[in-house]
């Protein structure tokens, strides 16, 4: 019996929490991408490249859904844009176990 992986895009990030100086006993998580990432595919590696596309306090990919005179709002993605594939979120210090599928031979 051989075995597939499930593919998706894997984006794996670092989360850190840090004291928030503004405010006292208040800490804020930052949540920074692997440079290591392997992307779907060719137009949304660009997209990231030529754009800010990685949510540092979501700890996703997002676009821009909404842009005001006080600033913008932004709306996390699962899925590439492009392709269609499904993106993991995979926290560096607490990886996932990777899915296995089983495969019939005939």
């Amino acid at each position: 019996m051989r075995y597939l992986n499930d593919f998706s895009m894997r984006a794996i990030y670092k989360k850190e929490t840090h004291e928030d100086p503004e405010s006292e006993n208040n800490t804020y998580s930052n949540f920074t991408l692997n440079r290591n990432t392997q992307f779907c595919c060719e137009q949304f590696k660009t997209l990231c490249k030529k754009f800010t596309v990685w949510s540092y306090e979501q700890g996703k990919f997002a676009i821009v859904n909404k842009i005001t005179y006080e600033g913008h709002s932004v709306q996390p993605i699962d899925f590439c844009p492009f392709c269609g594939e499904k993106i993991e979120y995979e926290d560096e210090n607490n990886p996932k176990k990777i899915k296995k599928k089983k495969v019939k031979e005939f």
